[in-house]
């Protein structure tokens, strides 16, 4: 039985921000849409050289990482709302090696309140909070 897989949407932020204060067209948003494998053992979103060009994201610095294959330098950018089953966050997003699959990893999940169910092998709402995202219960006590 592999990795779960979803489907993974990434805008790039600073074009929705223009887009909502109708400075330019949402049709303007750069965004790609991704299958990635949900790997609880990465840390970022990581997707590839080119979705990132695409999406027109700003690079941050360089970090070490560690991989399947050894300790490896990787560069991350900043300006990423990453949707996944319709809760979004922004967040940074790690460049993929060009024979990697687009990957979902442990910060994602976290901040949109998800886990994964060990029987189907499926992204779930976080079942400790019946299903609703604790982001939204704690925007709601305000």
């Amino acid at each position: 039985m592999g990795r779960p897989v979803e489907k993974l949407k990434i805008l790039n932020y600073v074009d929705t921000v223009k887009a909502s204060e109708k400075i330019i067209p949402e049709s303007s948003i750069r965004k790609v849409e991704l299958e990635a494998i949900v790997d609880t053992g990465a840390t970022y979103v990581c997707i590839g050289r080119k979705d990132i060009e695409n999406l027109g994201l700003k690079f941050h610095k360089i970090v070490k990482i560690k991989t399947a294959n050894g300790d490896v330098k990787r560069r991350l950018f900043r300006g990423a709302e990453v949707e996944l089953k319709g809760r979004s966050f922004e967040m940074e997003i790690l460049e993929n090696d060009d024979n990697t699959p687009p990957l979902i990893g442990y910060l994602l999940l976290e901040a949109l309140d998800f886990v994964i169910d060990p029987k189907s092998r499926r992204v779930i709402p976080n079942p400790e909070h019946d299903g609703e995202w604790m982001a939204d219960l704690y925007r709601a006590m305000l």
